[in-house]
């Protein structure tokens, strides 16, 4: 369920808004709250997930932080459950703050060295904890768990993986991958609505033979034009296989799936899986076979499937652009690259 917390800023007055999950791990609404703090500061300065701590202010002198493994972890049979906000029982417009991330020695919670703020911490816990439902019993505070303590233990988010060592649990776990599948097409299908313009455009920019095409490409699809021919290839896909291969394939497949190489951001797992989607959907593009789709295709292959054409349309366009534009001579193209060593 989708939950709004305030995030206190220093000694500021005002609050921030950051919408976040129940079931988000603490470490997730960490990632949601950096990134809407932080939204305009370049990836390499901001502070690191690890450098901090999520703080819940709960009432008076309630500050209770939060982590994704603790003594009060869900765990059993060698699992361990990974905290999440409901975990925590944090509640919609809970106000939150980070602070400085806060050290486990001998069994102890310090902070800067502070043994104060460890007995505040203490007894402050208890209190909350005991007000949330948890157990009278628990009379120590909320410790990272060490790895003696972890024993090993696998973790788990939202779904626990299930063994699949017999035949009945294989049939169920593979019944509810396809009702998972079936809950997020339409998902899937929603997001790309929403990201269709920024892909198209970014098409469009990349495969378009104007004046800032730098004239290196130009001079480069004349010479395989011309080794084309001298070596008698009468297959006009071999040329445009060359193309795609020196420019689109090597270069703007590697730019759409790394943007860290060229931007100060940090790219997630989802978001390079999402990534992924689009520099395969480029790269069928450049492509000269046809993909045959079936029901049992990879749902990035369907996702696209209906603009590829589209897209195969402007990749032959901008190969017969720049056909089209004047040529390059040798004086001009040793000009170019003079030029550029000089400046760089």
């Amino acid at each position: 369920m989708s939950q709004t917390v305030y995030l206190v800023q220093g000694d500021s007055s005002e609050y921030m808004q950051v919408r976040v999950l129940d079931c988000d791990t603490v470490s997730q609404a960490k990632c949601k709250i950096l990134d809407a703090l932080y939204k305009n500061t370049p990836f390499s300065i901001r502070p690191s997930l690890h450098e901090v701590d999520l703080e819940w202010r709960h009432g008076r002198g309630g500050h209770l932080v939060l982590c994704d493994e603790d003594m009060t972890s869900e765990g059993g049979c060698g699992w361990r459950r990974i905290n999440r906000l409901k975990h925590y029982n944090v509640t919609d417009n809970a106000v939150m703050a980070l602070v400085p991330r806060q050290n486990q020695l001998n069994g102890r919670m310090t902070m800067n060295g502070s043994q104060n703020y460890h007995n505040f911490y203490f007894s402050a816990t208890l209190n909350h904890l005991h007000n949330l439902g948890f157990p009278k019993s628990l009379t120590t505070p909320i410790l990272q768990a060490t790895d003696e303590e972890k024993g090993g233990s696998k973790v788990w988010h939202l779904v626990k993986p299930m063994d699949e060592s017999s035949n009945g649990n294989k049939d169920k776990h593979n019944h509810n991958k396809a009702h998972i599948s079936e809950i997020f097409l339409t998902r899937l299908l929603a997001t790309k609505g929403t990201i269709q313009k920024f892909v198209d455009d970014f098409f469009q920019t990349v495969l378009s033979a104007n004046k800032v095409l730098p004239i290196t490409v130009k001079y480069l699809f004349d010479f395989l034009d011309e080794e084309s021919v001298r070596h008698q290839i009468c297959d006009p896909d071999v040329a445009l296989a060359w193309k795609s291969n020196s420019l689109p394939l090597r270069f703007w497949v590697n730019f759409i799936k790394n943007p860290d190489f060229v931007f100060d951001i940090h790219k997630t797992n989802a978001v390079d899986s999402s990534l992924s989607v689009i520099a395969q959907t480029f790269m069928d593009s450049c492509s000269t076979s046809e993909h045959r789709l079936g029901k049992d295709s990879p749902s990035n292959k369907l996702l696209y499937a209906k603009d590829i054409p589209k897209y195969k349309a402007m990749v032959n366009k901008f190969y017969c652009d720049i056909r089209e534009l004047p040529s390059v001579s040798d004086q001009q193209m040793n000009t170019h690259l003079a030029e550029i060593s000089r400046v760089n």
